[in-house]
């Protein structure tokens, strides 16, 4: 029997055995799962004809990683009288050497017949595949598999809808993609087509739809359905199957039901999902069945319950689910919702909805100071299944409040992760990492899953570190100058200090730095005082070069009488603006570095005398328009912001230097829209544009005209039209109107705009010789040349040779007009057929295109003597 079933398998593929022995495949699928390690189960669904003859008590699979073809007994039957339908699984183990991606295929004869999108049918074996990834990357996988039936019927001329309500045990994100049914050896049934103009699948739910059937008839309809699973923050495909399904359509008058739309949903674990569904038919008459299928009726945990209601046309279910722990996951659960009427052919409507499941926000978070870092401490998340959490902080609170499906922290909160901690238990973090005493730091925490999944976030939580060194409160420059500026700086004590445990007397030392960063150079040191609120709290800083750079301040705080460095205040830097000018505007542009965060910048002109305010600015520049080109104008910004601790001084206002710029244009015209006339029969190329003038600019003077003889070649410059209002130009390179042309605008500055699109033309090349001149100086005929005129020739290189293969006569040139005379004189030569060789270059777009033309020309009435020729 080994030996037989091999054997019949290569009768049946070779067709040695009678076609009506097989012709019954009707649909079907291979899915795949992980047993252990590299040991995989494959399991064959087929749907076939009961009626037929044949019956495939085994079937033979190729497991995709070139090892024998297995044969592989079926497991179970279902029988389904009523749709003519078998139902047949078949499943066997199989043991992969390590990692790769292995298709799975089954290739059985043959179809049944009379399928109408199927040539011969009958005669086409029934394929499908199957592609399994093995990686130590995206781990184990188990394939999707589908709870609606492969057979359905349809009306003619009536809506059509179908959901195969895929499921995948592993929790992988699925995408749907239409295919070409497949046949002998597994390769696409040659003329095969989809059933009509508007058959579709929804990439995202599945769903296929086919508005409407017109022709009754079987037929068969193919789809991939595609894993993806996300690894290491990267989508990865770990696989797809292949069902291939059959759709019988009737004549009948019937109209499908409705379900009511459903909006997707999130729930957190451990509460109770419940919401109900509407469906209706518009033929009165019909009983509408509602169901549901999909994974959340699947998990081994609580799963949920649809409670159906009786038959009606207008009916309402209950959808319930209560939700815990392991239904956690990154992806949705996908809900099909079906309603089906009663008719005799029974029509389908169905609604798709994903449901998240989303853990609880980790609870009881607190931020408790330790020096110069914050102690950060929740509860253990109630999910056992979470792998960690991650921490994020933004300096202030910002009130965040999540949407019902809005998970981790999103970025526009301005909460940046500074950290993660791994294991259930690992609730605690100590964050010391760049904070800046005078801000309060708020947090957020989020647990996170093995596969991505993140909680809810919690509650904000905020400290502010103790003020246990000083906070620079004011750098404002005063006076700016080359060699007199001035900067004041001003700062806040320490008042959180330990006075026991760090003693006093008190000394501060002020260092300064130019640019935004480093102060390390030692400005001023100030008395000794007995107490920590020492008054000497601020310092005006002359003789500075305040209009060229700016500078940067920091305060270290002594004690011990100056004995002993209690600390360092952060830096802090005077704003620094620059001007920007460009065409009747200029951008006034700052940059600066400050412990506090600066909320506004106000920025003032000099008008007349006076510093008056212009504008306001949220971000790092302004720009004022309307201004006159060459005439001088002068700014400062000044600053406005705040530490986030609420105990410091605030606002903190401080002023930049002032600069002066002018207005100078910088801009170009746009580039004008050219269209391009490519007549390659005169030739001749005609450029066309508008003149920006009157849509875009007011100050174009003159174009350039730029040409590149081939797509790949560099534009050079062939013309300038020196007046806005000439927009046509005429171009030919010799015969060749091959090429592309940009044209740009140039305004009375030199401003020129830039390259766009470029507008291309090419030859219709032409070049044909003569086969007899007459050189006897009547004036007809006199001169060897190309008929006129010739196209798309760039050069050529002509040899003429008479009957001993002596060169006579050569030439470049492409008019040629020779006049039978020697090359090396004016001596005519002798009558006679003289042949040529003549290589022409064409010029094309692609590049030059080359042609070689040899043939005879016969010189009649030289009057030269034959006896050399």
């Amino acid at each position: 029997m080994a030996l037989l079933r091999p054997l019949l398998f290569a009768l049946m593929v070779l067709g040695l055995l009678p076609v009506a022995l097989g012709t019954h495949n009707r649909a079907g699928e291979i899915i795949i799962c992980q047993v252990s390690g590299f040991t995989y189960e494959a399991t064959i669904i087929t749907h076939t004809k009961l009626s037929a003859p044949a019956d495939r008590p085994e079937l033979v699979l190729d497991w995709g990683d070139g090892s024998p073809l297995d044969t592989v007994a079926r497991t179970t039957i279902e029988n389904f009288p009523g749709q003519d339908l078998r139902r047949s699984t078949y499943v066997a183990t199989h043991l992969y050497t390590g990692p790769g991606v292995f298709t799975l295929q089954f290739d059985d004869q043959n179809r049944n017949g009379g399928v109408i999108n199927v040539p011969n049918s009958i005669a086409q074996s029934f394929c499908v595949k199957t592609q399994l990834v093995i990686s130590p990357i995206t781990g184990g996988n188990c394939s999707v598999r589908f709870l609606n039936s492969p057979i359905q019927n349809a009306c003619i001329n009536r809506l059509w809808i179908h959901n195969p309500v895929a499921v995948d045990p592993d929790g992988d994100s699925l995408s749907f993609q239409p295919a070409v049914c497949l046949g002998l050896n597994c390769a696409p049934i040659a003329g095969y087509s989809y059933p009509g103009p508007n058959y579709s699948i929804n990439p995202t739910t599945g769903t296929i739809t086919w508005n409407a059937p017109t022709l009754a008839g079987e037929y068969n309809i193919a789809f991939i359905v595609r894993e993806w699973r996300r690894v290491n923050g990267e989508w990865r495909n770990v696989g797809w199957v292949t069902r291939d399904m059959q759709v019988t359509v009737i004549a009948c008058s019937n109209n499908p039901p409705v379900i009511a739309a459903l909006e997707d949903t999130c729930v957190t674990a451990g509460t109770f999902l419940s919401f109900q569904v509407q469906a209706s038919d518009p033929d009165a008459g019909q009983q509408v069945t509602l169901n549901a299928l999909g994974q959340p009726f699947e998990v081994a945990s609580s799963p949920a319950v649809f409670n159906s209601p009786t038959p009606a046309q207008s009916v309402t279910g209950t959808f319930n689910w209560g939700t815990n722990c392991s239904h956690v996951r990154l992806q949705p659960y996908q809900v099909v919702f079906s309603a089906r009427d009663n008719d005799q052919v029974q029509l389908y409507d169905y609604r798709t909805m994903n449901i998240t499941v989303v853990a609880p926000a980790p609870l009881d978070p607190s931020a408790t100071p330790i020096g110069d870092a914050i102690q950060l401490n929740w509860s253990q998340s109630i999910c056992s299944n979470a792998t960690g959490y991650r921490i994020y902080r933004r300096s202030g609170l910002y009130g965040f409040t999540p949407d019902n499906c809005e998970t981790g922290v999103p970025g526009y909160t301005g909460y940046v992760q500074v950290g993660t901690t791994n294991g259930l238990g690992s609730t605690s973090f100590l964050d010391n990492n760049g904070l800046i005493i005078g801000n309060q730091y708020c947090y957020m925490v989020v647990a996170t899953f093995a596969d991505g999944a993140q909680s809810y976030a919690s509650v904000e939580f905020c400290a502010v570190l103790d003020r246990q060194v000083p906070v620079i409160t004011h750098v404002s420059v005063g006076e700016t100058d080359a060699t007199t500026g001035i900067d004041t700086v001003r700062w806040s004590n320490a008042y959180a200090l330990d006075t026991i445990a760090r003693p006093g007397p008190y000394q501060f030392k002020l260092y300064r730095g130019n640019g935004l960063t480093t102060a390390n150079t030692l400005l001023w040191t100030s008395s000794i005082h007995p107490f920590l609120a020492h008054p000497d709290t601020s310092y005006l800083d002359t003789d500075l070069n305040t209009r060229d750079q700016p500078h940067v301040y920091r305060v270290e705080l002594y004690g011990a009488g100056g004995n002993e460095l209690i600390g360092s205040s952060s830096p802090a830097s005077s704003v620094f603006i620059s001007t920007l000018p460009n065409d009747e505007q200029i951008t006034v542009q700052w940059t600066l570095n400050t412990p506090w965060n600066n909320s506004l910048y106000e920025v003032y002109r000099d008008i007349a005398g006076t510093w008056t305010l212009i504008g306001t600015s949220t971000s790092d520049s302004f720009t004022e328009t309307g201004l006159e080109n060459g005439t001088t104008y002068c700014y400062l910004v000044r600053s406005t912001g705040a530490y986030s601790d609420p105990d410091i001084v605030a606002p903190l206002i401080n002023f930049s230097q002032e600069v002066c710029g002018s207005p100078v244009d910088l801009t170009p015209p746009c580039a004008p829209t050219v269209s391009i006339d490519n007549d390659c029969e005169v030739p001749l190329n005609t450029l066309t544009w508008n003149n920006p003038n009157n849509s875009c600019a007011d100050d174009t003077e003159l174009y350039h005209v730029y040409y590149a003889d081939s797509l790949n070649a560099p534009f050079v410059l062939i013309a300038t039209l020196t007046s806005a209002d000439d927009t046509v130009f005429t171009h030919a390179n010799g015969s060749s109107v091959s090429g592309c042309y940009q044209v740009t605008a140039v305004d009375s500055v030199g401003n020129e705009s830039a390259f766009v699109t470029a507008v291309c033309g090419d030859n219709c090349p032409e070049y044909t010789l003569p086969n007899v001149f007459t050189p006897n100086g009547d004036g007809q005929n006199d001169l060897f040349g190309p008929f006129l005129p010739y196209r798309g020739v760039l050069e050529i290189d002509l040899q003429i040779f008479n009957r001993w293969g002596q060169v006579v006569f050569r030439s470049n040139d492409p008019d040629i007009d020779w006049k039978g005379t020697y090359l090396e004189s004016d001596q005519p030569v002798p009558d006679g057929v003289y042949y040529y060789v003549c290589n022409v270059t064409f010029g094309r777009l692609t590049g030059p295109q080359f042609k070689l033309l040899q043939g005879y020309v016969h010189i009649l009435g030289s009057g030269a003597s034959n006896n050399v020729n």
